[in-house]
């Protein structure tokens, strides 16, 4: 049965949803607000009462507003959340109910707190008069009590040096000068604004930061606090089917989302449209255009039952293939060295640095994880102060291979970098369901942030490390790590990777022709690191031969 037979099921058409209430009041025919309720408290001092809800914006509802409705299980969820950390997103399908509670946490802000702001920026103003500032105005004119503010146009004052405004703006120097010891800052409809307007709103310091919007995959602050910054954030996904008109036995809310809506979702769109999943389920596109992996791809490979793709080996198959083990070196104040050691396909160990340990400390851990694991091999990304690392590895006689990121990839027809081979050979294995991956989400976060790009020669370019922290992500350390772990030591002579460019894939033990000579490095990685002798363990010197020189500086993932 079809999503949408079901909620038929569950609520036939005829059926006509009870009237919440303060929701359904009439209103002023000039300005439709709703008039003050004549049997409410009339001149209590709310200040002192209010005050015990500063931290609890769910109660403050209930004691201070119980006649302008109240929260649903999933809006509770919003306001525990806003009560109890200082960045938060919420993702919501449409008719949800985020303005209705994004209100009430102004007016709780306001209320419970002395010389509190509340800053609200929008992407147009029409967000604010006709949505936001209206279901403020219900829920004051509902209120039990008298409460401290007076509420006009775009405002809310209870005193000069406490007060909400709203406003949307073309310029990002105007979101300035709100200074407050409590302030919070609302970002409504975030998908629909621009980074430098969240930009300049994180840059006033606030005490709390909430962010509201639906699941357009547009770039910025908002996709990637559910994506590449996620862990910098609380968190919260509201589907239509968490609403109270989609749950049996719950008691319907005018206004919200109708199992009638979804219908004509359906009907216009299609269940399996990304509008339809965006604005129904609060799921965001499984990808932009230019992400290397989708959000199903990589919570696919950290399944308990990964890896479940065609062809897949079994635990006991990968019992049998040796270690290998990829090293990413930390070259900045906010960056860690990782070490992620995989068997076969499968991730078996992963180890992440403090940022001040230095090299020597680096490969000393290197060894402890060689040695443990019997690795066959140890890739480090040798760009920078990498190069220490495989030089001490070499010294005690590890398996190590240097790869520079920046090199001449071994299809250079194909891909601008060695980099951006290796992981688009790894975003492969994740979309095929062939790799096996730990439940650690920054590592999801990270491979989430990937991006990339064709060059006009039609060449795939992964985006550099330093594009990546030009734009606020940090160094996707953990994936680097990954991807040098899934590489194979070059003697194999083993291509396991295809791309869409390549007619078909090569057989397993048949080398593809080799690559023309190698160019200096360009140092695409991003990383400040100059240019170092080709190295794939071993002594550098020069090669006795073609053969040996190919070998030497061509990488295989596997």
């Amino acid at each position: 049965m079809s999503l949408i037979a079901k909620l038929f099921n569950r609520h036939p058409r005829d059926a006509s949803p009870k009237p919440r209430r303060g929701r359904d009041a009439p209103r002023c025919a000039s300005c439709g607000h709703q008039p003050p309720r004549p049997d409410r408290e009339r001149g209590k001092d709310a200040a002192p009462a209010l005050a015990q809800f500063r931290d609890d914006p769910a109660a403050f509802i209930q004691h201070a507003l119980p006649n302008a409705g109240q929260p649903y299980p999933k809006q509770i969820e919003m306001l525990d959340l806003v009560a109890n950390h200082r960045r938060i997103s919420v993702v919501g399908c449409n008719g949800s109910g985020k303005d209705w509670a994004a209100a009430r946490i102004i007016l709780w802000w306001l209320e419970t707190r002395p010389a509190a702001k509340v800053v609200v920026l929008a992407p147009t103003q029409r967000q604010i008069e006709y949505i936001l500032w209206p279901e403020i105005a219900t829920a004051v004119a509902n209120a039990d009590i008298q409460l401290s503010g007076k509420l006009t146009k775009s405002r809310y004052t209870i005193s000069p040096d406490r007060f909400g405004v709203a406003f949307s703006t073309n310029k990002p120097d105007r979101v300035q000068g709100f200074h407050s010891p409590q302030l919070l800052v609302i970002v409504d409809e975030a998908h629909g604004v621009e980074q430098p307007y969240i930009d300049a709103a994180i840059r006033l310091n606030p005490t709390k930061f909430l962010m509201i919007g639906n699941a357009l995959s547009r770039p910025g602050e908002f996709y990637d606090s559910h994506h590449a910054k996620q862990v910098a954030y609380a968190r919260l996904r509201i589907s239509a089917l968490d609403t109270p008109n989609l749950i049996e036995g719950a008691e319907p809310v005018p206004g919200l989302i109708t199992p009638e809506d979804i219908a004509d979702k359906a009907l216009i769109w299609g269940e399996d449209h990304p509008l339809f999943r965006s604005s129904v389920y609060a799921e965001f596109p499984d990808a932009e255009d230019n992400s290397l992996v989708g959000r199903k791809a990589v919570e696919t490979a950290m399944a308990e039952s990964a890896p479940s793709g065609a062809g897949a080996p079994t635990e006991e198959e990968d019992a049998r293939e040796p270690v290998y083990i990829g090293v990413d070196v930390a070259r900045f104040g906010a960056d860690k060295s990782v070490l992620i050691a995989r068997r076969g396909q499968r991730v078996i160990a992963t180890k992440s640095l403090d940022r001040e340990m230095d090299t020597m400390r680096v490969a000393g851990e290197t060894i402890l994880m060689a040695n443990d694991l019997n690795a066959e091999a140890v890739f480090v990304d040798e760009n920078g102060v990498g190069g220490g690392v495989c030089d001490r590895l070499k010294e005690v006689g590890a398996p190590v291979y240097g790869v520079q990121f920046g090199r001449r990839a071994p299809h250079p027809t194909r891909f601008a970098n060695l980099r951006s081979e290796i992981f688009w050979e790894l975003r492969r294995l994740m979309n095929d369901h062939l790799i096996a991956l730990p439940q650690d989400e920054i590592l999801a976060a990270q491979l989430l942030s990937l991006r990339y790009d064709v060059t006009s020669s039609g060449q795939v370019k992964l985006e550099s490390k330093r594009e990546t922290r030009k734009k606020g992500v940090p160094s996707p350390d953990r994936a680097d790590a990954l991807a040098l772990a899934f590489m194979r030591p070059p003697s194999l002579q083993i291509w396991t990777g295809y791309e869409p460019f390549l007619r078909a894939r090569a057989p397993a033990g048949v080398p593809l022709p080799p690559p023309a000579p190698d160019d200096p490095p360009d140092d695409d990685d991003g990383d400040d690191g100059g240019d170092r002798h080709s190295r794939v363990g071993g002594n550098p010197a020069s090669p006795d031969s073609e053969a040996e020189e190919i070998a030497r500086n061509r990488f295989f993932v596997g």
